[in-house]
């Protein structure tokens, strides 16, 4: 590789860098948000009202999907509102439930096969879950130009 192509690379790469370097620390700390009302919800449904694991953690994660879409849309792509609200969601929703799916795999996989706590599984499921959430919404969900201000 030529160095003008490796300069090419690097610079593209710094580009890359600096667009997310402020938008991904939010979307992080709107997941912690979600995060949170994943880990009260489980608890509750799975230690008080004795659902199924399965089923608590689904339902809690659908509550943080609404959650997060509300919060992310405001704060994390605010720049990037434009378009139909009601298709946003749909697709926003179609990624969450993907990264539900894999949340989902990896919370049933480390709690069965590993023996690991349920809460501790979760943050694994999450911490993968949030890396497909991110990609798929900024390159799917958000991906409309920025607003003008």
């Amino acid at each position: 590789m030529s160095m003008e192509r490796r300069r090419a690379s690097v610079g593209e790469a710094q580009k890359v860098l600096r667009r997310h370097s402020k938008r991904f620390p939010t979307f992080l700390s709107v997941g912690m948000v979600g995060l949170v009302t994943t880990f009260v919800g489980t608890v509750i449904l799975y230690h008080h009202v004795h659902l199924p694991l399965w089923l608590a953690s689904g339902l809690s994660i659908q509550a943080a999907i609404l959650v997060t879409y509300t919060l992310n849309s405001l704060i994390t792509w605010r720049d990037r509102r434009g378009g139909h609200k009601g298709r946003r969601f749909a697709t926003f929703e179609a990624v969450s439930l993907v990264g539900l799916g894999i949340n989902e795999a990896i919370l049933l996989t480390c709690v069965s096969r590993f023996h690991l706590y349920y809460l501790v599984a979760l943050v694994f499921g999450s911490a993968v879950a949030a890396v497909w959430n991110y990609i798929a919404n900024h390159k799917v969900t958000f991906a409309g130009a920025p607003l003008e201000s």
